[in-house]
């Protein structure tokens, strides 16, 4: 039993603690003192010293605003505390909120305590003020009110004067009265404030939940409305459509019921001879036995056209009318915003002066212009594929200057080559230029539909030169193509590519891009680390560049020397292999470094080092260094980058093909290492004039728009040049990948070239032309400066043909076809080599050429 008593028995903390006392609102009490402090703040405000009966000298006193009760506690509240009694109402105000808030009542009083306590120390420091001379009653702004109160009262100054002064000092006084003011005001306000704090803050709380509640059942409701709507309309439509196909097939019953009973107009109604279904199977009915063959077959007929089908059971005819796509599901990237460089063009590089930004045109400012809506033509774009059959769902959008990338995703089971094919029924449906399919985009599982824009927004060549990504771009040659269909600049480096080939109709876009190249490498490069050589056999296009001090030799305008320029471009690049034999160096940045003696130099040459073809480096170790001192000078200069820009290999192909592909295949080859680049352009991409070879080592191309798919494939390999829209919107083809991308180039206008031109001109040294080389282009090449024969082998074959004339005493083309073993036009150019030469004559009909020299004596 005891045991049992020692389970039951509390802990001594829990039969000792009790509960606390719950705290509760006393809003009455609140109230009632709210009323007495707005009273006391009101008879305060209003009193003066000529309201009581005591200090007036009138029969009548002057009436306060609340009265008698007004007057007694004006005078007796200014008699006791003084300026003090200004903080009575503060502190009923806030008793107020104490009882209007939970808490514990003994906190209540102790608040009452301690708001008296500190009204009797202001009391006590305003008597200070006054004692001190701080500050006087007859000269402030209660001087009605206070008379010879004074400032801190009866209470105030009996309370400094007699009892605080007399034992602890004027700073004393000050000090104990001011500590008592401040704990009693952080015993009055600590706890409460915190309490009411807490209040305001659940209050506010609360107001947001209703808000963020009320906002997402009002979005609800709109949503929904939204989708009745849009339900309600899909219905109308259906309906609609219904009706029309009821009323189509009905038309189409009664035609084919007139056609095939022509003389329903002359039977009567109770002799139509037309059997009806109502009255049951053919063979049923009495007297038709002989002619049932014929009536089912004739039932047979036009049993579908009876059978009229309901409105609301064929829904196969308006299935295809879908909802449109939710336009906030549509997420819309805008084009990236260029980000101007920190760092400009410099305006001088050793004797060079560079042209001035300013030269270029600033881009047009398009923030006004109306924006397009591209949800629009999403929606558009997924109701035509719906209209084929294809269900696709609607993905991003990338809106660029020209063209607007807009990504869908197949459903599943639909073949990506179903939407491919479907290019012309899109571009008919969007009522669009045409457009181009990319499938799938690169990286992401969807199909991208290239849209042309309706407001094409210029791209300057201004807005890339200053931009970000010219400033940064570590590159030793940059050129300036555009920007691409998201707006972001695309500047390459033609050390990397190394070549380019360009192809484009008239008028797509291909001079304003060899332009546009040209200007990037003036606003980069001076004469010392760049020079020119271009063909120009049209002749209006590049002439203007001769004044520019780059010109290695004038603008080469005659088709026939420019196979003695590509033989003087292979002697230079052979020239070049054998210095870099002689200095231990493979490449161009190799030997700059090593005349420079930079670091920077020395990382370039790292860098292109890692990137030497086999063939390059192949032809460097094989490449044979002279014994003669004398072969050849090993310059102390940088040796400058060289640019050879064709802008029209089509008219070079005509002229000499075999001389003009054999040159750009060599160079293509090893021309890089060399510091040699090659630009090539053509209006005509046909496999006769880009061939096999020239394509094989040209990887780097640009296409502008084209005339047919066969051209598209021979410059990329692949259709969608047809496909663009002109204007400098061209597929570029970036070095070490074959994916297509697609940019606008950069316009330049011929106004900024000639301004361009004419400031160096104006402001640079004339050009120094190479006499040397142009001598050698203007005679064609036939001096041999170690770059081998031409195609044909005249130099290899000439001293065997002179054997053989010295050895038959015979000149004719036949003889040297059949002894030298070559084909007729090989031993007719040996034959014309020999006639200008004067060692034979001219021809002689049918017998053979006259021997004009001692052939013995050679």
């Amino acid at each position: 039993m005891v045991r049992t008593l020692k389970k039951k028995v509390v802990p001594k903390k829990q039969v000792s603690a009790l509960p606390p006392r719950k705290a509760r609102s006393r809003p009455i009490w609140a109230l009632v003192f709210f009323t007495i402090a707005v009273f006391s703040l009101v008879a305060i405000g209003d009193f003066d010293l000529n309201q009581s009966s005591y200090r007036s000298t009138e029969a009548v006193p002057e009436d306060n605003l609340v009265g008698l009760f007004g007057a007694k506690l004006g005078y007796w509240g200014f008699h006791s505390l003084g300026v003090a009694v200004w903080f009575v109402p503060v502190f009923l105000f806030w008793i107020c909120v104490r009882l209007a808030i939970q808490q514990a009542s003994g906190k209540r009083f102790a608040t009452c305590c301690m708001s008296f306590v500190s009204v009797v120390c202001v009391a006590g420091l305003f008597a200070m003020m006054e004692n001190l001379g701080v500050a006087k009653a007859g000269e402030s702004i209660f001087e009605s009110q206070l008379g010879e109160f004074g400032f801190g009262g009866v209470i105030g100054q009996t309370l400094t004067t007699s009892v605080l002064e007399k034992y602890i000092g004027d700073f004393g006084t000050i000090l104990i009265l001011s500590i008592g003011f401040i704990i009693g005001l952080i015993f009055v306000f600590t706890d409460s404030l915190e309490h009411f704090l807490d209040w305001v803050r659940m209050q506010f709380r609360r107001f947001l939940v209703y808000r963020a509640r009320s906002k997402e059942e009002a979005k609800k409701l709109r949503a929904k409305k939204a989708a009745a709507k849009r339900l309600a309309k899909i219905e109308v439509q259906r309906a609609k459509e219904a009706e029309k196909i009821a009323a189509k097939k009905e038309k189409e019953s009664r035609k084919v019921e007139s056609k095939e009973f022509p003389e329903k107009e002359n039977v009567p109604d109770d002799e139509d001879p037309r059997p009806s279904l109502l009255n049951g199977p053919m063979d049923l009915l009495p007297g038709l036995e002989g002619r049932q063959d014929s009536e089912n077959a004739l039932g047979k007929k036009r049993k579908p056209n009876m059978e009229k089908p309901e409105p609301s059971v064929d829904n196969s005819e308006f299935e295809v009318k879908k909802p449109k796509p939710d336009p906030e599901m549509i997420r819309i990237i805008s084009r990236e915003k260029t980000e101007k460089a920190v760092a400009m063009i410099p305006e001088r590089r050793g004797d060079y002066k560079f042209p001035p930004i300013e030269l270029l045109v600033q881009a047009p400012d398009v923030s006004n212009d109306s924006p397009e809506d591209h949800a629009a033509t999403m929606e558009a774009l997924v109701r035509t594929l719906d209209e084929f059959g294809v269900n696709v769902i609607p993905e991003e959008i990338h809106t660029g200057p020209v063209i607007t990338r807009y990504e869908v995703k197949p459903a599943s089971g639909v073949r990506v080559e179903k939407i491919v094919n479907l290019d012309k029924n899109i571009a008919l449906g969007l009522k669009a230029m045409s457009v181009r399919i990319l499938a799938p985009v690169p990286g992401k599982g969807t199909v991208g539909i290239e849209v042309p824009n309706k407001m094409a927004q210029a791209v300057c060549m201004r807005d890339i030169v200053e931009s970000k990504a010219w400033g940064e771009a570590k590159a030793e040659i940059p050129i300036v193509l555009g920007k691409d269909v998201t707006g972001k600049p695309m500047v390459a480096d033609l050390t990397k590519m190394p070549h380019v080939l360009i192809a484009g109709s008239t008028g797509s876009g291909k001079t304003v891009c060899i332009n546009a190249i040209i200007a990037s490498l003036l606003y980069h490069s001076g004469p010392e680390d760049l020079r020119f050589i271009m063909v120009d056999p049209k002749v209006v296009e590049m002439q203007i560049y001769n004044e520019l001090p780059h010109m290695l030799i004038p603008v080469v305008s005659e088709p026939k020397k420019v196979p003695g320029a590509l033989k003087w471009l292979i002697a230079e690049m052979e020239r070049r292999y054998q210095i870099f034999a002689t200095e231990n160096v493979r490449n161009i940045a190799g030997f700059n470094a090593k005349i420079a003696k930079t670091r920077e130099e020395k990382e370039k040459a790292t860098a292109m080092d890692a990137e030497m073809t086999a063939e390059e480096r192949a032809a460097v170790s094989q490449i044979k260094v002279p014994r003669d001192e004398d072969a050849f000078e090993v310059p102390k200069k940088r040796l400058p980058y060289i640019v050879c820009i064709i802008d029209e290999l089509a008219d070079l192909m005509m002229v000499a093909p075999a001389d003009i592909e054999t040159g750009i295949a060599r160079l293509a080859q090893l021309a890089r290492a060399a510091g040699i680049h090659l630009i090539l352009a053509t209006q005509r991409p046909s496999v006769n004039v880009i061939t096999g070879v020239i394509k094989a080592n040209l990887p780097s191309r640009i296409s502008f728009k084209v005339a047919s798919k066969v051209d598209s494939r021979t410059i990329l390999d692949g259709s969608g040049a047809e496909s663009l829209i002109g204007k400098g919107d061209m597929l570029f083809i970036p070095p070490g990948t074959s994916t297509l991308v697609r940019a606008q180039g950069a316009f330049v206008s011929d106004d900024e070239i000639n301004g361009i031109v004419d400031y160096l001109k104006q402001n640079n040294e004339a050009p120094v032309f190479a006499e040397s080389v142009q001598q050698q282009i203007d005679a064609g090449g036939e001096e041999e400066r170690g770059f081998g024969g031409s195609d044909e082998g005249s130099d290899e074959l000439l001293p065997e043909a002179l054997d053989v004339l010295r050895s038959t005493k015979r000149a004719s083309t036949s003889m040297l076809q059949r002894r030298l073993r070559v084909g007729y036009n090989r031993a007719a150019r040996l034959m014309e080599t020999l006639e200008e030469k004067g060692i034979v004559g001219p021809e002689n009909g049918s017998s053979p050429r006259e021997i004009l020299v001692d052939l013995d004596a050679m």
